[in-house]
């Protein structure tokens, strides 16, 4: 079953790659919970205008990504483009910091399609089976979306985004319509309140809402035109995302008034934006966006699984993983050796929480997304810091090369500063779990465990003399 050719057929449009980022950023989920504690823990009616500053540090990044994207050719994505620019032992470090990051992107998403999968059927349709029956349904499904070619589980997750997209479309439009009873208002957006109440724990959430929107480079290899296609595919991604965050929790804000949405949110922040529904659309919608959170987390599963296959795929085919891992399916040319391993990974890690009897939103999900939160924010700061120096030794051969420079270091800066914010807020973010509050030390074995095996898989020497 498996091929010889190392290199996957080149399948994908820029669109197929923007739903496939999108769907992992998740953006029902994203609004409902992370939107939401945002207003409550944060900056209350300043969220909106904490989606747009997040936005704007990551179009930084995505800048300077892009720049650095046509001398980095594989699917490696951050492995990749750290070593092109600090080396290889940087990248080694970078690289399995990534496979921890997406595999617990992978296993919480599982935890959250069970909740909401349970809770849905239960209530509409009489289905009473727990989250962890739910879990082992998603996991079969994505097994098997996953080992295929990677067309099919685009094309299926460019129907689920666009189904909870347009969700919340209907809700901000009712918000606003002229015969809407809520006041529109742009407090919002005004400084002041975006700098109000705790700042730096509304930045977090939205920066932790944009988690997966990275994932673009990790398809370069797949794409029609290479890193032309990424490079729309992932500008594209982050404007929406940050576009689309900020207007639709703008919406919320309204359909509750500026004065009363942090009160709103303290009676249960897992419920406002469905209350919200309550209020001003028909009920058909509110079991249409309480059914889409289930969707929603499906697609995050599915994006989330291909792009830590992806990471194994390129570590195994460079040596710095078995090389089976490296392997391509015969005739679907998906890397389907690495598929099977995420998919048995992710299952060992489901049923060891659900043996634990782990409450699958507190437990499962807070600690597994609050741990890649930090994982990813800090890779990305470190990918831009890649870029900044790539660009600092080939300014002499590249056009634009200071302003590229300095949009690299602000976005480094930008960056650090909201790995920081994780860090200094990490109770808050995931809560207290106990022995999993120790989990954020897993980045740092990982990190060295990744400079050890590049160092004896001889990239170090390779790339050095390269």
């Amino acid at each position: 079953m498996s091929s010889t050719n190392t290199a996957p057929r080149r399948s994908l449009h820029s669109f197929d790659i923007f739903f496939l980022v999108v769907a992992a950023a998740a953006p029902l989920a994203a609004v409902a919970s992370n939107g939401a504690l945002g207003v409550l823990m944060g900056n209350g009616v300043g969220m909106p205008g904490s989606y747009l500053l997040a936005g704007l540090v990551l179009i930084l990044f995505a800048i300077g990504f892009i720049r650095m994207s046509p001398h980095v050719k594989h699917s490696g994505a951050f492995y990749a483009y750290v070593r092109h620019g600090l080396g290889p032992l940087a990248g080694g470090a970078a690289a399995f910091v990534a496979i921890v990051v997406y595999g617990m992107m992978v296993i919480g998403s599982v935890g959250g399609f069970g909740f909401f999968a349970s809770v849905f059927f239960s209530e509409n349709l009489g289905i009473d089976l727990s989250w962890k029956a739910w879990g082992a349904i998603c996991l079969v499904i994505t097994a098997i979306v996953g080992y295929r070619e990677i067309t099919l589980g685009a094309r299926l997750l460019a129907v689920l985004l666009t189904l909870e997209v347009l969700i919340l479309v209907v809700l901000t439009v009712a918000v606003l319509a002229p015969s809407s009873p809520a006041q529109v208002t742009f407090g919002s957006f005004s400084l002041p309140n975006v700098l109000s109440g705790s700042f730096g724990v509304g930045l977090m959430f939205a920066f932790v809402s944009f988690l997966g929107f990275e994932s673009a480079a990790i398809y370069s290899e797949e794409a029609r035109d290479g890193h032309r296609t990424v490079s729309r595919a992932l500008i594209t991604a982050v404007v929406f995302i940050a576009l689309f965050y900020a207007i639709t929790m703008w919406a919320v804000v309204l359909a509750f008034g500026e004065d009363k949405v942090v009160a709103a949110a303290s009676e249960n922040p897992g419920t406002l934006v469905f209350r919200a529904f309550a209020q001003y659309t028909h009920p058909v919608f509110l079991v249409a966006v309480q059914f889409l959170m289930v969707t929603s987390a499906l697609a995050a599963t599915l994006a989330l699984h291909n792009a830590a296959a992806r990471y194994l795929f390129a570590l195994g085919r460079e040596g710095m993983l078995p090389g089976v891992l490296g392997s391509l399916h015969t005739r679907l040319q998906s890397p389907h050796i690495a598929s099977i391993t995420v998919t048995v990974v992710s299952s060992i890690a489901v049923a060891l929480f659900a043996i634990a009897d782990a409450d699958p939103l507190m437990t499962l999900l807070s600690s597994t997304f609050g741990l890649a939160a930090l994982g990813i924010i800090i890779l990305q700061a470190v990918t831009s810091l890649s870029v900044a120096v790539f660009t600092l030794k080939n300014r002499d051969r590249e056009a634009g090369s200071l302003l590229q420079l300095l949009i690299a270091i602000v976005a480094t800066i930008g960056l650090g500063t909201a790995a920081l914010l994780v860090m200094k807020n990490y109770a808050t973010l995931t809560g207290s779990l106990g022995l999993l509050d120790y989990a954020p030390w897993l980045l740092p074995i990982a990190a060295v465990l990744g400079i050890i095996v590049a160092m004896r898989s001889g990239q170090a020497t390779q790339l050095s003399e390269a």
